[in-house]
């Protein structure tokens, strides 16, 4: 069931794709995309647009329902997820830290502050 799914999610995306580069834009007519005179006789006057316009909406619906049935059969089975890093080991805290910053002067191999000469 799975397998037909995906078939069928696959098939409407290549018709989709298919279907949004045969139709022209606003100023040119669909006709000249699949054959000019021929599609003047099979879809009437408007060269097909209309049916376009309604087959990809068509289209797009299935390949959005189909998206939403993939997308839930997929997330029943996730129920349990706890994330990555779930098994994980926790990181550990630094041993001791100090209790008051410490002196740039009394760092090793540091040099005391020079007043400034005028």
């Amino acid at each position: 069931m799975l397998t037909f799914l995906y078939s069928m999610l696959v098939l409407s995306g290549l018709m989709l794709i298919v279907l949004v580069l045969l139709q022209a834009g606003k100023g040119a007519g669909a006709g000249l995309s699949i054959g000019g005179g021929m599609s003047q006789a099979m879809f009437g006057g408007s060269g097909g647009r209309g049916f376009f316009i309604k087959l990809t909406a068509v289209v797009a619906a299935v390949f959005m329902v189909l998206c939403m049935v993939l997308a839930r059969v997929s997330s029943k089975g996730s129920q349990d997820y706890k994330g990555v890093m779930a098994g994980a080991a926790a990181p550990q805290a630094p041993a001791e830290s100090p209790a008051a910053p410490v002196a740039a002067d009394t760092l090793p191999g540091t040099a005391p502050a020079q007043p400034a000469k005028k």
